[in-house]
């Protein structure tokens, strides 16, 4: 970094938008790292958060993550359980997925092979939806996830290219909805195309570490407003990996069909997922 950015990090040393509150939020991620590839997760919350806010923390992370590839590359975290051929064919224009979704279930978990728990102490449910397979991150449980697939203008989101965005809303957490956030609530854009019958593809737009893409591809549309979808994603650090159940205009798992149920719960089986262990998100008094 002081070969290739020494001006980034000199701007972010004399800033006072936020840029060393980023850098020391990342360093006590790896410090309090417990060998299970948790730190890229939590430095991710670093970046969304006061990172995020940061134009000398972006310019540094763009120079020693982007360009000069200064940064660690971290494990993978979890693996990519379905391919394009595996998504419904009956998705073939976005407009079918058009309004607001919110994440009701998820994969992503926190879970490690040897059944170490996510964040130890904060009272989580042991949850391990894929046996032998770790999904360090937590990114699935993460409360507030609200998706809004919506048309754009070209000018009503930060930075459009594409005909349709993904205005996405979370926080950092488990287990609940706005009460169980321990980060302020985090506001995301990401073109979307789509790129197969069935596959969402998001490009992050004003993600502080590009490029942020991820493939969608959605497993199951038993009823118009619920889906199954499971991505797959990266950035120039670490490939990321997943799946959500999301309900269109509901926010949890309340009221949902027995046959929709029945029809998550064999899909997850199919995919070598066990549904009742999956994480669910209540999301109560998100916005």
């Amino acid at each position: 970094m002081m070969e290739y950015c020494t001006k980034e990090v000199a701007e972010c040393a004399l800033s006072m938008d936020g840029c060393k509150d980023s850098l020391a939020c990342i360093q006590k991620c790896r410090k309090e790292a417990d060998g299970h590839n948790r730190a890229p997760g939590c430095a991710y919350l670093c970046e969304m958060t006061t990172g995020y806010q940061s134009p000398s923390f972006t310019k540094l992370i763009e120079c020693a993550g982007e360009r000069h590839s200064c940064l660690p590359r971290y494990p993978d975290d979890g693996a990519c359980l379905a391919t394009d051929a595996d998504a419904v064919q009956n998705i073939t224009s976005l407009s079918q997925l058009e309004g607001d979704w919110w994440v009701i279930k998820g994969i992503n978990c926190g879970q490690v092979s040897d059944g170490s728990p996510f964040h130890p102490g904060a009272g989580y449910p042991p949850l391990d939806p894929t046996p032998g397979k770790s999904f360090p991150g937590g990114y699935d449980w993460y409360p507030c996830q609200h998706e809004r697939f919506v048309r754009s203008t070209g000018r009503d989101y930060p930075n459009p290219t594409s005909p349709w965005v993904n205005n996405i809303t979370y926080c950092g957490g488990a287990n609940g909805g706005l009460a169980q956030c321990n980060t302020s609530v985090i506001n995301t854009v990401a073109n979307v195309t789509l790129c197969a019958p069935g596959v969402v593809c998001h490009n992050y737009t004003d993600a502080p570490l590009k490029p942020q893409f991820e493939h969608w591809r959605i497993i199951s549309w038993p009823h118009p407003d619920y889906v199954w979808s499971v991505w797959c994603g990266g950035t120039p650090l670490v490939t990321y990996n997943g799946g959500i159940t999301l309900a269109r205009n509901r926010r949890s798992l309340a009221g949902i069909p027995k046959y929709v149920e029945d029809n998550f719960r064999a899909t997850a089986k199919r995919f070598g997922v066990d549904w009742d262990q999956m994480c669910p998100s209540t999301n109560e008094g998100c916005p």
